[in-house]
C-alpha cells in the first residue's frame, strides 16, 4: 500500500519551535510551553502547541458482516484486520494525557461490534469519564449486547438505515431491514425497563437518487424508533455503478419535503446538495483525529485508507496520510508535531485550490489523486467533499 505520510511530513515541517515562557512578547499560556513560529505571506504566525484534542474516532476493525453497495470496500486497497489489544492498551494510557478530551467515537470503516473485545474497550474508555459513542449496522444488537450497552452506559449509538423499508434498504445493504428495526425496538424496550435514556439513538441515512424520495418516510420511522437525531449524508461513490447516483447538483434551496418538512428541519442534519464557496474541515474545527486499527493517526476519515472514489463521475485515487502511530509515539506528541500543526493550520485557513469547479479541470492531471495539487500541497484536500458539507459523519 502506497503511503504519502513521509514525503508530506517533510513538506509540512516549515517554521521553528519557540519557548513560550522565554518570550516576553507572548501572553502567558498554562496549556502550552512551546509554540510553532510559522512564516506567512503577511509575516509570522505563532501557534501554541497544545494537546487540546477533543474527540477521537477509533477504528477497532475494518471487518464487516454486511456487503453494502455504498461501501468503501468496493474499491478497497488496504488490508483487513482488527485492532490488537496491545495497541488499544497503549492508546488507552495515552488518553489520560489529553486534558481536553471529551468524546471517543468507535467507528471507522468496519463494524465495531464484530470486535471480540468491543465491550472491554467501551468500558475502559468509559471508566476514564469520557463520553463514548459508536456507529453500527445494528445487526449485533441482540438482547445480551443491548443490556451491556445500557449498563455501561454507552452515551450515543448511531445506526445506519439507508431506507425506511425493504425496497431500498435491502437493495443497498444486501440484507433485510426487519431484524435491524426489531433490534432498535428491543433497544428502546430495554432502555425503558432500565429507566435509562442512554444510549441516545441517532440514525444515519446515505442519500442517493434511488432512496432520496423516501427521506420523509425515514424521518417518520426515526421518530417512531425514538431517535434523537438523523444525519443525512450524500453518497460518495466507490464504484462505477454508484457514480450516477449522486444528488450533488440539486438546488437545495428549492427541495420540497412535503408535509413532513418541519420534521426534517427539527430532526435532521442535512448536507449541502450543491457546491458552495465556503469550505471547512469538520475534524479541524472539532479538534478531532482518527486512528486506524493498526494504530496509525490520520487527520480524518477520508485519509485513513487507500481506495478510489468518483468525484462528479471522475475516478480519483486516494492515498492514506498518517502523522504517526500510537504504537511508536503518544497521541499527544503526534498532535503537537509541527507537521500536524502545520497541516491543521492549512486546513483552518483552507489554503487549497477548488478543483471541482475549476475551469481547467478537464485537462488537469492533479485531480487523478490526492497526492498533490497545483498550489504545491502534499497531500491535497482540494476536492474533499466533507469540507463542502456534501458528505457528513457523526
Amino acid at each position: 500500500m502506497k503511503k504519502i505520510n513521509i514525503q508530506s511530513k517533510e513538506n509540512l515541517t516549515g517554521g521553528s519551535i519557540i519557548k513560550m515562557n522565554e518570550n516576553l512578547l507572548l501572553p502567558a499560556d498554562q496549556s502550552a510551553t512551546e509554540a510553532l513560529l510559522l512564516p506567512t505571506e503577511e509575516g509570522y504566525k505563532i501557534i501554541p502547541l497544545r494537546r487540546d484534542l477533543k474527540k477521537i474516532y477509533i477504528e477497532v476493525t475494518t471487518l464487516c458482516n454486511f456487503s453494502c453497495t455504498t461501501c468503501i470496500r468496493n474499491s478497497w486497497q488496504d488490508e483487513m484486520g482488527m485492532m490488537e489489544w496491545a495497541t488499544f492498551e497503549k492508546l488507552l494510557q495515552q488518553l489520560k494525557e489529553l486534558p481536553n478530551l471529551e468524546c471517543v467515537h468507535f467507528g471507522g470503516f468496519g463494524e465495531p461490534m464484530s470486535h471480540p473485545r468491543i465491550f472491554d474497550m467501551l468500558k475502559a474508555v468509559k471508566d476514564q469519564g469520557l463520553r463514548i459513542e459508536m456507529i453500527t449496522n445494528g445487526s449485533f444488537l441482540n438482547a445480551e449486547n443491548i443490556e451491556k450497552l445500557v449498563k455501561l452506559p454507552l452515551d450515543g449509538i448511531f445506526i445506519s438505515l439507508d431506507g425506511p423499508d425493504e425496497e431500498e434498504y435491502n437493495e443497498i445493504r444486501q440484507t433485510d431491514i426487519s431484524p435491524v428495526v426489531a433490534n432498535i425496538r428491543a433497544l428502546n424496550s430495554i432502555k425503558e425497563a432500565a429507566q435509562s435514556k442512554l444510549p441516545e439513538l441517532g440514525i444515519e441515512f446515505v442519500a442517493m437518487k434511488k432512496n432520496f424520495h423516501k427521506l420523509t418516510k425515514l424521518i417518520r420511522l426515526s421518530l417512531d424508533l425514538k431517535a434523537r437525531k438523523v444525519i443525512v449524508t450524500n453518497v460518495l461513490p466507490y464504484n462505477e455503478e454508484m457514480k450516477d447516483e449522486i444528488l450533488y447538483d440539486l438546488d437545495d434551496t428549492l427541495i420540497n419535503h412535503g408535509k413532513d418538512t418541519i420534521l426534517v428541519d427539527l430532526l435532521a442534519q442535512m448536507p449541502y446538495m450543491k457546491i458552495r464557496t465556503d469550505r471547512q474541515c469538520k475534524f479541524v474545527e472539532d479538534k478531532a483525529a482518527t486512528i486506524t486499527f493498526r494504530g496509525e493517526v490520520a487527520p480524518c476519515y477520508a485519509l485513513m485508507h487507500s481506495y478510489h472514489c468518483f468525484i462528479y463521475g471522475r475516478k480519483k485515487e486516494i492515498l492514506p496520510f498518517y502523522l504517526g502511530n500510537v504504537n511508536e509515539s503518544t497521541l499527544g506528541d503526534i498532535w503537537i508535531d509541527p507537521a500536524y500543526v502545520n497541516f491543521r493550520n492549512k486546513l483552518k485557513e483552507f489554503r487549497f485550490p477548488s478543483c471541482s469547479d475549476c475551469k481547467y479541470l478537464d485537462g488537469c492531471s492533479y485531480t487523478d489523486t490526492n497526492e498533490s495539487d497545483c498550489w504545491g500541497n502534499n497531500p491535497s484536500c482540494a476536492e474533499c467533499l466533507w469540507s463542502r458539507r456534501l458528505i457528513a459523519c457523526p
